[in-house]
Order: C-alpha cells, then structure tokens, then sequence
C-alpha cells in the first residue's frame, strides 16, 4: 500500500507537469506571429517596427487569458486536460479579448509616439514623463486585465476600470505580479531552454495564484 501511495503521488506529479507543459506548448503555438518577428527581423528592429511588432502581439490577448484560465482550474483542483481548458479559455469570448487586446496595443502605441515626440523632436519634459508613467501603467496593468478577463463575465470598459483599480489600490499584489515576470526573465538568462518549455504556464500559474485573495474578494462583492 505504501508502494501504491508513492507510486500514485508520482503519477499526480507527472501529470502536473504535463499540464503545464501543454499549456505551454499551445501558448507557443498560439504566438507565432510575435516569434516569427523575433526569429526573421530581430529583437533590435522593435522599436524602428514598432507598429509591426504590435500587430503580431495580438494573438497574446486570448493566449494569454486562456493560460490563466486553465491555471485557475488546476489551482482550484478542477482541471481536465491541458488542451480542454486552454481551448475553453481561448475561444470564450474571443473576439471581446481581441478588442481588449487591441485597446491595449492602440494605447502603447499612442504613449510610446508621445514619448519619441517628446524627448526627441520636441523636448518638453513635463509632458514625456506624464506618457512615461501612462506607458507604464499600461504595462503593468497587463495581468489584471486578462485576469479578470479569463475568468468573469464583464465588458472592456468593466474590466480595464477594475484592472487600473487594482493595479493603484493593492500595489503589493502589483510588485507581486512584476516580480513573477522578473524570475520569469531571469530563468530565461539561467537556461533559456528549459524555460521555453514552462514560461507561459509558470507566469500564469504565480499570477492567479497570488492573486486569489483579490478575486475571493471581488466575487464576494458580487
């Protein structure tokens, strides 16, 4: 029996692993474009490809919203297969996603051309640091806005309002978020190999599980 328990808490392990690599693995999949950036035009061109660059970060909206999807059912011990829930959190409300994403991709445009405008064709200080703080803001509210987005029922105005109150109303839970995307990069810079293979599902996984207190509260609300 004993044997048996072992055995049977190595096959739970396995198959925790293997969820999170499918995750992943479909995460991948479903950015290609940004990827194919990467690999054919290079990291050094985004900022001359700006506009370009963006367009191909698209598909990261209901990538991105899928992964916590599937990450908040392992949590909660309600998962299925890796494939099932990323698919669920995928194409649910797809299009809304897409529109966030768009929205949000729109407004780092619009802060980044200020910031250039600027600091370089135009210098006016006070002006580049109000858009630098905007561009800011608009990055760090990333995963608040696909948090809430992969798991209630609300529109895109509901959800960026809620998503910038609780990136200024609980900035521990805001460095929180910055710094799972900190180990997420450093891992990279450690072995960059072997967390291609997790990045995605492991971001999603430290996101919705600090932040489960917030949502707790927020459904409690409601």
């Amino acid at each position: 029996m004993e044997e048996l328990f072992r055995l049977e808490k190595i096959l739970g392990f396995c198959e925790k692993v293997c969820y999170f690599v499918m995750v992943n693995l479909l995460f991948v999949v479903s950015n290609l474009p940004v990827l194919l950036f990467l690999v054919f035009v290079g990291a050094s061109q985004i900022r001359e490809c700006l506009p370009l660059f963006l367009l191909c970060l698209l598909p990261m909206a209901p990538a991105l919203s899928a992964v916590m999807y599937a990450m908040n059912r392992l949590i909660q011990g309600t998962e299925r297969s890796g494939f099932a829930d990323y698919r669920k959190g995928y194409c649910s409300d797809f299009l809304q996603k897409v529109q966030l994403g768009a929205g949000q991709l729109t407004a780092v445009l619009l802060c980044w051309t200020n910031i250039e405008f600027f600091t370089v064709q135009v210098r006016i200080l006070p002006l580049a640091i109000v858009f630098i703080l905007l561009f800011a803001g608009i990055l760090l509210v990333t995963p608040n806005l696909y948090l809430l987005a992969s798991r209630y029922e609300m529109g895109n105005i509901q959800i960026v309002k809620t998503a910038v109150t609780l990136l200024i109303a609980r900035p521990v839970s805001t460095l929180g978020n910055l710094a799972a995307f900190a180990v997420l990069l450093a891992a990279f810079e450690i072995s960059a190999g072997t967390t291609v293979l997790f990045m995605g599902s492991v971001y999603g996984f430290l996101i919705m599980f600090m932040n489960q207190s917030i949502m707790q509260k927020l459904e409690s609300r409601n």
